[in-house]
C-alpha cells in the first residue's frame, strides 16, 4: 500500500453510506450551518440511522456538533463490542472530534454510526446526531477525490491537533491527532498556540 496521509473526506462523499432518514441538505429551521465545515452536514432525528464508512489504512476521526437538542449515538468498529457517546451539551459547539481511534492496525476497516436516540434517556427530544466531516489515515488514491474539500485535500505538514470541548462538564481536553509517520508527538499546549498567532500578529503590524 502506499504511503499514509491525513485526508479529509466531507460528510457528502460517496465513501459515506447513510441509511435512514439523514438530511444532507436542507435543515429547515436552523441558523447555524455556516458553523458546520464547507456549510454542510448530515443530520439524523430518528433512531437506527447509519452512516457507514469503509476504508484500507489507519486512525479515523469524526467530527461534528455537540447541540442542544443532540442525544445518544454508537459507533461500531469492525468486530468491536458497540460503544455509545452522549452527544449533548447545553450550548451549541462545532467542528469537534465526537469520536476517534488513533491506534488502528493498517488494513482493512468498517465503522457504523447509529443515532441512538433512545438510549439512556427520558427525554426524548434530545434525537439528533450529525456528521460533519471525516479524517482518516489512508491512501487518498481510493476515495472519490471530488469528495476531498480543496483547501484541506490531504494534511500531510506536521501533525493536525483539535481542542474538543465535551459534555457535560465543557471541560477543554485536548484531542491529539497522530501523524501519519507513527511515533511520539511533541508536548503541545494553547498556550504555544496563543504565542504563535500573538506572534505573528506583532510582525503584521
Amino acid at each position: 500500500m502506499s504511503s499514509l496521509s491525513n485526508v479529509t473526506l466531507d460528510d457528502s462523499s460517496s465513501a459515506i453510506t447513510y441509511i435512514g432518514n439523514w438530511d444532507g441538505q436542507l435543515h429547515k429551521g436552523d441558523p447555524l450551518v455556516g458553523e458546520y465545515s464547507n456549510g454542510t452536514f448530515h443530520a439524523s432525528n430518528t433512531t437506527g440511522d447509519t452512516a457507514t464508512f469503509t476504508w484500507n489504512g489507519g486512525g479515523i476521526w469524526f467530527f461534528g456538533a455537540f447541540r442542544a437538542n443532540h442525544g445518544y449515538f454508537s459507533i461500531k468498529l469492525d468486530e468491536k463490542e458497540k460503544e455509545y457517546f452522549n452527544g449533548q451539551a447545553d450550548s451549541d459547539i462545532f467542528n469537534q472530534v465526537i469520536y476517534a481511534n488513533a491506534d488502528l492496525e493498517v488494513g482493512n476497516h468498517r465503522i457504523v454510526l447509529v443515532n441512538e436516540a433512545n438510549y439512556n434517556t427520558s427525554n426524548f427530544e434530545l434525537t439528533w446526531v450529525d456528521l460533519d466531516y471525516i479524517m482518516v489515515q489512508a491512501d487518498p488514491a481510493q476515495f472519490d477525490q471530488s469528495s476531498i474539500p480543496s483547501e484541506s485535500r490531504i494534511l500531510t505538514t506536521g501533525t493536525p491537533r483539535v481542542q474538543a470541548i465535551l459534555p457535560p462538564t465543557g471541560t477543554t481536553k485536548p484531542i491529539m491527532i497522530s501523524s501519519s509517520r507513527g511515533g511520539q508527538d511533541p508536548d503541545f499546549s494553547i498556550l504555544t498556540i496563543l504565542s504563535s498567532i500573538a506572534s505573528l500578529l506583532y510582525l503584521l503590524i
